[in-house]
C-alpha cells in the first residue's frame, strides 16, 4: 500500500499530530549534541528528513541515540525503528554505558520498533504502511530509521525508492516528525536519497599513519547556513562530543587595543624596552633556544597579572601543574598562592595524540568563564606537532589568535629555536609573523661562558628600545641589565639575522 500525503490520516479537529498551530512554521531542534549544533547552523528543522551515513563503528547509532534521548528529555516522544537483524535488547546493552541513556524513557517516550518483517515481506511500500501507523499512533516529534541501507537493497529500481522518499518527505512534513535515516558510507556513488533529503551528514575517519581521528562533515543542510568542511568529533562517556573547526568559523570583530593600558611583566628594566609593557589585547611571541628562559619569563608575566588580581591561564605542553608552580618558586616568581585561589589556570596537555581543536576549545572556555586577561601558550610546537592535519596548522593558530584578540586578551606565545643554525627550521618566522610583538632570546659567547641575551625585535603600535640587553637568571629572580661589552658571537637562526639589533663590541 503506498500512503500519499492526500491519505495521511488526521485527527478529527482537522490538526497534524504533533503539530502546535496549522500555521505554525518550521521550527528549530536542538539536538543536544555538544558542538553539533554550531556545525549544522542552528540544528535540525522540524519535520526535515536527515541523511546519516558513516563507516562501520563511525558512530551513527550513538550520535542519532544522543540526539533522540535528549528530545525525551524535553518531553517529546522518539520512534526508534530498526531494518537491522540485531535485537532491540542487544542495541540498548550497547547504550547503557552512555550517560545520556534513561532506561525509564524506553518504551515509554523512547519506542522502539523493528520493520525489517514489513519490508522483507511487503517490500518498500509495506514499510512505509508500518511507519505511518506507527506515528498516527505514537505521534514521536523524532523518528529515527536505522538501517537504511535494507531500503535501499529492497527498492526494484531507483524509481522506487526515489517515490519512497518522496512519500516519505510528504508524511514526515505533514506530521511534524523530524526524521534521521542511518545507511552506511555511499562513497562516490550517487543515490536518489542524496537529492532529494533536506540535510546529508557524513561520519567518517581520518589517518594519518598509525593516528586515527573521527570527523563530521555537513555536504547539504537546506535552511541552515552550515559550517562547510570537516570537523573533529570523538565519544565519550556522554556520547559524541564536536568541535567545530575554528578557521571555519565567522570572525568576529577583533575587541579594543587598549594602547594606555599596558600589561608588563613586573619587571622595570624589562617592561622599560617595551615602552612600559604589551598593549593590552596584543600578541606576542617569544622565540629562542632551549633553556634560555621563555618559559620562566611567561611565568613572570602571568605572576605579574595574579598580582594585580587579574585571572591568568597557563596552556602548556611539557611540565605539569606541579613542576611548573616548583619551578616558578624556585627562582622566587610566586606562583603557589594564585593557582591555588584560581586566580591561575593551568591546563597541561602532554604532546601526544592531541585534538588541536579540542584542545583550543577547551581553553577559550576557560577564558569566558573566568575572565582571563591574560594566556600563555607555552610550546607553539606542541600544538603543531599533536596535530592531526598539519597542513592547517597555520590558519588554526591565526583563528584561535584572532578570537582571544576579540575577547581583549594579552597573549604570549613561545617557540622554541635551534641553538645551531639550522637552514630548515623556518617555522618560527610563520608563527611569528601572526603576532604583533617579538622577542628573541639567545646565547652569547663571552670569555666566562655562554649568557641570555634578550631584545624586542618588534613591537606594533607602540615605541619600544631595540637594545640587546641581558636576561639574568637567579634564585632571586628574573631581571634584564645591560650586556657585556665583550661578546664575540651570537647564537641566532637563518633568517632572522637580518633583523636583530647588533651590539659594537
Amino acid at each position: 500500500m503506498t500512503i500519499h500525503e492526500s491519505q495521511t490520516p488526521f485527527p478529527s479537529d482537522g490538526r497534524r499530530p504533533g503539530a502546535a498551530q496549522p500555521d505554525a512554521a518550521r521550527t528549530n531542534v536542538e539536538t543536544g549534541v555538544p558542538g553539533l549544533d554550531e556545525i549544522l547552523g542552528g540544528g535540525l528543522v522540524r519535520g526535515g528528513v536527515y541523511l546519516l551515513e558513516g563507516m562501520a563503528g563511525a558512530g551513527k547509532t550513538i550520535l542519532s541515540s544522543q540526539i533522540g534521548f535528549h528530545r525525551v528529555s524535553q518531553g517529546e516522544k522518539v520512534l526508534y525503528m530498526t531494518l537491522i537483524a540485531e535485537s532491540h535488547d542487544k542495541l540498548l546493552s550497547h547504550l547503557k554505558g552512555l550517560s545520556f541513556f534513561d532506561e525509564n524513557a524506553v518504551a515509554q517516550q523512547m519506542l522502539f520498533v523493528s520493520g525489517y518483517h514489513e519490508l522483507m515481506q511487503d517490500g518498500l511500500d509495506g514499510f512505509l504502511k508500518l511507519i505511518a501507523s506507527s506515528i498516527y499512533d505514537y505521534r514521536p516529534s523524532l523518528m529515527i530509521i536505522d538501517g537504511f541501507r535494507s531500503a535501499r537493497e529492497f527498492s526494484e529500481t531507483e524509481l522506487s525508492l526515489s517515490k519512497f522518499i518522496h512519500e516519505l518527505n510528504a508524511l514526515v512534513a505533514a506530521m511534524d516528525c523530524t526524521t534521521l535515516l542511518l545507511a552506511p558510507l555511499s562513497g562516490n556513488e550517487p543515490h536518489p536519497e542524496h537529492t532529494l533529503v533536506d540535510g546529508l551528514i557524513e561520519l567518517n575517519r581520518y589517518s594519518d599513519g598509525m593516528r586515527r581521528a573521527r570527523e563530521i562533515e555537513v555536504h547539504k543542510m537546506r535552511a541552515r547556513n552550515h559550517l562547510m568542511g570537516k570537523h573533529f568529533f570523538r565519544i565519550a562517556e556522554s556520547g559524541l562530543l564536536m568541535f567545530p573547526r575554528l578557521e571555519a568559523q565567522n570572525a568576529g570583530q577583533p575587541g579594543p587595543v587598549d594602547l594606555k593600558s599596558r600589561l608588563g611583566f613586573g619587571l622595570p628594566h624589562l617592561d622599560s624596552l617595551l615602552g612600559g609593557g604589551f598593549a593590552q589585547g596584543s600578541t606576542t611571541t617569544l622565540i629562542g633556544p632551549s633553556g634560555v628562559g621563555k618559559t620562566l619569563l611567561c611565568l613572570q608575566f602571568l605572576a605579574a597579572g595574579a598580582a594585580r588580581g587579574e585571572r591568568c591561564l597557563y596552556l602548556g605542553f611539557y611540565e605539569g601543574p606541579q613542576r611548573l608552580v616548583g619551578k616558578a618558586e624556585a627562582v622566587s616568581i610566586g606562583l603557589t598562592e594564585a593557582y591555588e585561589d584560581g586566580r591561575l589556570v593551568i591546563q597541561w596537555q602532554p604532546t601526544i595524540e592531541l585534538a588541536v581543536d579540542e584542545l583550543a576549545a577547551t581553553a577559550l572556555a576557560t577564558v569566558k568563564k573566568l575572565g582571563v586577561s591574560r594566556i600563555v601558550i607555552d610550546g607553539v610546537e606542541g600544538f603543531r606537532d599533536s596535530a592531526l592535519r598539519t597542513e592547517r596548522f597555520g590558519l588554526f593558530l591565526n583563528a584561535m589568535l584572532h578570537q582571544l584578540r576579540e575577547a581583549a586578551v594579552t597573549t604570549l606565545i613561545t617557540e622554541e629555536l635551534p641553538l645551531y643554525a639550522d637552514s630548515g627550521h623556518m617555522k618560527s618566522v610563520r608563527v611569528s609573523a601572526l603576532t604583533e610583538n617579538l622577542l628573541l632570546l639567545r646565547y652569547a659567547e663571552t670569555d666566562t661562558g655562554l649568557r641570555r641575551m634578550i631584545s624586542v625585535v618588534k613591537q606594533r603600535e607602540s615605541a619600544h628600545d631595540t637594545s640587546l640587553r641581558e636576561l639574568v637568571i637567579s634564585p632571586e629572580g628574573l631581571d634584564v641589565v645591560d650586556g657585556p661589552a665583550n661578546v664575540s658571537g651570537v647564537y641566532t637562526s637563518p633568517g632572522l639575522s637580518a633583523t636583530l639589533p647588533r651590539r659594537n663590541t
